[in-house]
């Protein structure tokens, strides 16, 4: 494998000028003779100090890339990155001179964990790329970005723990396996204490050894090399593994030429009562001129197989990892590969067989950083598609040698991330680590809602076992009066009656089980109750409204040339609101009216803005569903006529006049001509589908103002409406981070505690269409951003039947991610102008239980 003795280098007596010296040449040609030569036999750490070396003594000769990348080979990933800051600090996006190593510091930028960073290089060095194979390679890298950029890097539910040092040294460890009863681990290091020189073939910590650990109580116990039957002196050992029943250990023997691996066998020591007995390479699958590298036994078609990895021909780009059958007397068949199912260009390395799945390391696919570990399951004839274990197994360096044991719980891989124990840089080296996975459980959460999807915060679920489809053994109960989650642990093998209750409505049932389960899983199940009818209030004293009937809200008045809702509008809005919670099918057109100055146009617009003020105030304190609640903009076109309620209100009305420019300016005053001027800019609303009447109370509607005939306030002097639990604002240093902007078009404007919730900030949140022909659709995007402290998700987004949506809602949100919401507005079923509102809720609730609520708007002129 490309990595599998990387930390050779460092045993390597750090001599310079190895290279053999240049007649008549100066100094710097010495040295950096002796760096080119040790690079070209993948000497990395002898090139790196020639390099450095030659660029001390004269810091104007080219070498920082080349400084940089040694640094990537011996994966020092915050050295490389360093270094190549300096070069591209310098370089412009069009220069296609150091366009190799703008590939290679995307790829440190990247097992740096600065995605965004890397991805700008990757795209960059694109553009000048005229090599196939590393435009392959950089559009992987770029998936792994797109793939993993967001993904929170501690998701795993197993938990990853580095062994102690009676294992894990400052050098590398490698291809952990676990002893049959799990009392013994065997790995390969170099376990040196010094730099000393390779070629002391005396010195055994000169080359790569098999080791054994014991565990007992007290944790593992202070490792060994096994004897000369298998680690042979002068050679290398190394990527030990064992058969099903213990009694065989296979592993390689390594020749290798500086860093080079040039020959590689792979061995099998049988074991006996005083030990393993010496090492014979295994017959059919060792052939010159080939490497076999880590064997890991397993099983294919009803029968023995040894799996290995090799650069032999006929494979799909890098190592590639085959299979052989076992024939018997210790003989292997014709190797075969395992296709590109597994297989891919790049290196595929560490398999590991277990249970039907094939576990192992790859590079030649979308990754996390390096080296990631995939598996693959075995269904009895053919591979399923790879896939990625995730973070926790995988970092954003080199993830590999992955192997479980037992019933499958416990494991161990190797990986050079940081935390780790190393020589010379953070991430140079490998360390093992282990894990235990959980047993098999099965957990059940229950979300209660109504049928308008808002969350009953009030309720009750039983959970009940039943055998036979009937009631069995006692069941349990949990109630809540603050929220509408409900979270039960439930017994395997067992089929469960689930019943929902919340006061005013239907309770729901559903029947749920763990039978047959093969895998821990959390079952998810939502109810939506309905709500039971409330008998309507006696006639007497009440006014029957017919269907499409305006009714003018007589409190929800605005100042001149503005939308904001006035404080006193607020008893109208929960006359509404208990309408329309009495009526749960009941959809509503709220039309607001300018008063009659002012350009048309713009009156308009500002009378469809009023009438989204009062249908987001519904939302957002009310509780009201978006899509039962459509707004219409008159503008100046239908002054009010007075009613009879009306003119009992105000004295200077009488029942039938009609609040035209003429009517107005005929009054005696300009304080009364005001206060006619403000009943025009009025809010009304009429029933457009649910019942075709309702019954209401007189005197809602006609609560008495403190002053009938009271005087208009100056638009000057009236602040904007701010709910009651808007925060305080607070005087912030400049130091200070600015907070997220919370806008009227979210159900968090105006609360106190918004610590903890994600926040989405939209590019915009009112759209302009303009003119649209009748018929025509129009397409555009509205673009947000997560500025809250936690992942968001969107669990439901809502619009008219004209509006179709396309959103990933199966995507969640990191802090700082953004995200696209695509809009197609179909125009065929439009009769006039409107303004289109679209409710996003998210699967966050706030700090009230709520779900979070964002809303966008788009307006249109139709053209017939």
């Amino acid at each position: 494998m490309k990595y599998i003795f990387l930390a050779f280098f460092l045993s390597v007596l750090p001599t310079l000028l190895q290279a053999q010296p240049l007649a008549g040449a100066s100094n710097e040609e010495k040295v950096l003779a002796a760096a080119d030569s040790a690079r070209r036999t993948n000497n990395w750490f002898v090139a790196l100090e020639n390099y450095e070396t030659a660029y001390d003594q004269n810091d104007d000769l080219p070498l920082r890339p080349e400084i940089a990348l040694m640094n990537l080979k011996l994966r020092d990933i915050k050295a490389a990155v360093r270094n190549y800051t300096q070069v591209f600090r310098r370089s412009e996006s069009s220069d296609t001179t150091n366009n190799i190593h703008r590939y290679h510091y995307a790829r440190a930028l990247k097992m740096d964990g600065q995605y965004d960073e890397a991805r700008t290089y990757f795209e960059d060095f694109l553009l000048h790329n005229t090599d196939e194979k590393l435009e392959h390679f950089a559009k992987l890298e770029l998936e792994g970005i797109r793939l993993y950029r967001d993904v929170p890097k501690e998701t795993s539910e197993v938990a990853l723990e580095g062994l102690d040092r009676k294992v894990n040294s400052s050098f590398s460890e490698y291809s952990p396996v676990l002893s049959g009863d799990g009392s013994t681990l065997f790995f390969s290091t170099w376990q040196a204490t010094a730099a000393v020189p390779q070629t002391d073939a005396n010195d055994e910590k000169s080359f790569s050894r098999i080791f054994m650990s014991t565990r007992d109580d007290k944790g593992w116990g202070k490792s060994a090399a096994l004897g000369k039957e298998v680690n042979r002196p002068g050679v290398h050992s190394a990527n030990p593994a064992l058969s099903a029943d213990g009694r065989r250990l296979y592993y390689n023997r390594i020749e290798m030429e500086s860093n080079r691996i040039v020959a590689a066998k792979i061995y099998l020591s049988d074991v006996e009562d005083n030990g393993w007995k010496s090492g014979n390479p295994v017959s059919g699958i060792n052939a010159d001129g080939r490497l076999a590298l880590q064997p890991a036994p397993g099983e294919l078609f009803g029968g023995e197989v040894l799996f290995f990895v090799s650069d032999m021909d006929g494979g799909y780009g890098g190592r590639d990892i085959y299979y052989a059958p076992y024939l018997g007397d210790g003989r292997y068949g014709e190797p075969v590969n395992l296709g590109e199912t597994i297989n891919t260009v790049g290196d595929d390395d560490t398999p590991f067989y277990f249970d039907g799945t094939l576990y192992f390391s790859s590079n030649g696919r979308p990754t996390m950083g390096g080296f990631d570990i995939f598996y693959s399951a075995w269904n009895g004839s053919e591979w399923s598609a790879a896939e990625n274990m995730g973070p926790g197994f995988n970092s954003t360096v080199d993830d590999q040698s992955l192997s479980v044991f037992g019933d499958g719980l416990v494991g161990f891989i190797t990986s050079n991330r940081e935390g780790g124990r190393s020589v010379k840089s953070k991430t140079c080296c490998d360390d093992i680590y282990g894990f235990q996975v959980a047993s098999l459980y099965a957990n059940l959460v229950v979300g209660i809602f109504n049928e308008d999807k808002e969350p009953l915060t009030t309720g009750a679920v039983v959970l009940q076992p039943l055998v036979n489809d009937e009631p069995a053994g006692a069941g349990s109960q949990k109630s809540r009066d603050d929220g509408n989650r409900y979270d039960f642990g439930l017994e395997l093998e067992t089929a469960y009656s689930v019943i929902a209750t919340s006061p005013g409505y239907f309770p729901d049932t559903v029947e749920v089980n763990t039978l047959g389960l093969e895998e821990s899983k959390d079952i998810q199940h939502v109810f939506f109750l309905r709500k039971i009818p409330v008998p309507p209030p006696p006639t007497e004293f009440y006014d029957t409204i017919d269907i499409e009937e305006a009714i003018t809200l007589e409190n929800i008045l605005y100042d001149f040339n503005k939308a904001d809702i006035k404080p006193e509008a607020e008893p109208d809005l929960r006359v509404v609101q208990g309408l329309m919670e009495q009526y749960p099918d009941m959809v509503i057109e709220l039309g607001s009216h300018t008063d009659s100055r002012g350009n048309a146009d713009l009156n308009q617009k500002l009378s469809q803005r009023r009438a989204a003020s009062a249908r987001k105030w519904l939302i957002i304190n009310g509780g009201i569903s978006g899509p039962r609640i459509k707004t219409q903009g008159y503008g100046k076109t239908v002054p009010q006529t007075v009613s009879a309620r009306l003119a009992e209100r105000v004295d200077f009305l009488n029942e039938g006049d009609v609040l035209t420019d003429a009517f107005i300016n005929a009054l005696p005053d300009k304080e009364t001509q005001e206060r006619a001027h403000e009943l025009n800019r009025r809010t009304e609303f009429k029933i457009l589908e649910g019942p075709t009447t309702i019954v209401l109370r007189r005197d809602v509607i006609e609560r008495k103002m403190e002053n009938k005939n009271r005087k208009a306030m100056p638009a000057t002097s009236k602040a904007p409406f701010v709910p009651a639990t808007a925060p305080a604002k607070v005087a912030q240093s400049p130091k200070q981070t600015e907070p997220p902007v919370i806008t009227r078009f979210s159900s968090l404007y105006g609360q106190k505690d918004i610590e903890g919730l994600p926040i989405l900030q939209f590019d915009k949140r009112e759209l302009e269409l303009g003119e649209v022909q009748k018929g025509d659709t129009r397409s555009f995007e509205y673009t947000f951003t997560n500025k809250g402290t936690v992942p968001a998700k969107v669990m439901l987004i809502q619009a008219c039947d004209c509006t179709t949506i396309e959103h990933n809602d199966a995507k969640t949100y990191a802090p700082g991610e953004s995200g696209t919401i695509k809009i197609t507005f179909d125009s065929k079923d439009k009769d006039e102008d409107e303004t289109i509102t679209i409710d996003i809720y998210l699967e966050q609730n706030d700090k009230k239980d709520l779900p979070i609520l964002e809303m966008v708007e788009y307006s249109f002129k139709l053209v017939k």
